[in-house]
């Protein structure tokens, strides 16, 4: 899989854009339904980077309007998407965000929203992995169509910064990027710091996923942490534990996993040659070498220890 893609309905004829653009954004950004504002005039284009751990793409395109399409594929990502170039307006539920260029707003793709905008219009939208999202700020979804005025603070430090590291993407080699992702979530955290604070009270069952991760995140590095641990921490059933999981479609032991693979890739850029791979590894939660190198390359295509060397994948 290529790392970084880009296409465009510049080579094709007029009438089969549309079609090709619908292709397109189910296959990079989620299950959507496209109409454009003027068919004879509609054309666009994207690139699309594969880091580490999230994708950035970044479309451009006449004046269309965007429906969702939920379906079960939908519940993995969270879309951080912000205005770039042009004006757009989104309806999620009852909650409808205008956005000006800079500003920004989380959409969910498993939830029905339509996306509409009158000009020629440039977003960035940064997909993160669900399971992240619920592990370092859980119930962040719910902020779905809120929109973030990026004008001072923390909003506008988030929204400087996406929109400048998409800049510096273009064109350059990608290894400094994979640590894109971890610092986004620091900014996120603080861009959303004051909702969060205003934010209504959750149900007794989203209090229970929320105390649920931040139980993960305090004992990720436990080998013995597991499934049936975490329904005892909650006092619930192992099989509550994992329809709780299943509703963000996963399991338990594929989200540790894969938890446990970010923090040791963060460790091994971190460090660099200074890592041993064993260390990182225990350190990390795994307590056997050869299945975390195995786990570790079907993740980043790459061994953990090119990986520490800088030796990225283009």
């Amino acid at each position: 899989m290529n790392r970084v893609e880009t296409y465009s309905t510049a080579d094709l004829v007029q009438a089969e854009r549309l079609a090709y653009w619908n292709h397109v954004a189910c296959s990079t950004i989620g299950p959507l339904a496209i109409e454009a504002a003027d068919r004879d005039r509609f054309g666009a284009s994207m690139k699309c980077v594969r880091l580490r751990n999230c994708e950035i793409v970044s479309p451009v395109s006449n004046a269309a309007t965007i429906r969702s399409v939920p379906g079960p594929a939908a519940a993995e990502v969270l879309n951080l998407q912000v205005q770039h170039c042009g004006r757009s307006t989104t309806r999620t539920g009852d909650r409808v965000c205008s956005l000006e260029p800079g500003d920004f707003t989380l959409y969910d793709p498993a939830r029905t929203f339509r996306l509409d905008f009158s000009e020629a219009t440039q977003v960035i939208v940064i997909r993160l992995p669900l399971t992240d999202a619920e592990g370092r700020m859980p119930g962040l979804r719910h902020m779905a169509g809120v929109p973030m005025r990026a004008d001072h603070g923390p909003r506008a430090i988030l929204s400087s910064f996406v929109r400048n590291a998409w800049q510096q993407l273009d064109g350059e080699e990608l290894g400094w990027a994979d640590s894109l992702c971890d610092v986004i979530w620091p900014l996120v955290q603080m861009a959303y710091s004051a909702e969060f604070a205003a934010r209504p009270v959750v149900s007794p069952r989203e209090r229970r996923r929320e105390d649920m991760f931040r139980f993960i995140e305090a004992h990720l590095c436990e080998p013995q942490l597991s499934a049936h641990a975490m329904a005892a921490e909650l006092g619930v059933s192992t099989r509550h534990v994992q329809m709780m999981f299943a509703e963000i479609g996963t399991t338990p032991g594929a989200y540790l996993q894969s938890r446990r693979l970010d923090r040791a890739a963060r460790e091994l850029s971190r460090t660099g040659g200074q890592a041993a791979v064993t260390e990182v590894a225990f350190g990390s939660g795994f307590n056997d070498l050869s299945t975390f190198c195995r786990v570790f390359r079907r993740k980043f295509g790459i061994a953990p220890r090119d990986y520490r060397a800088g030796r990225r994948t283009q």
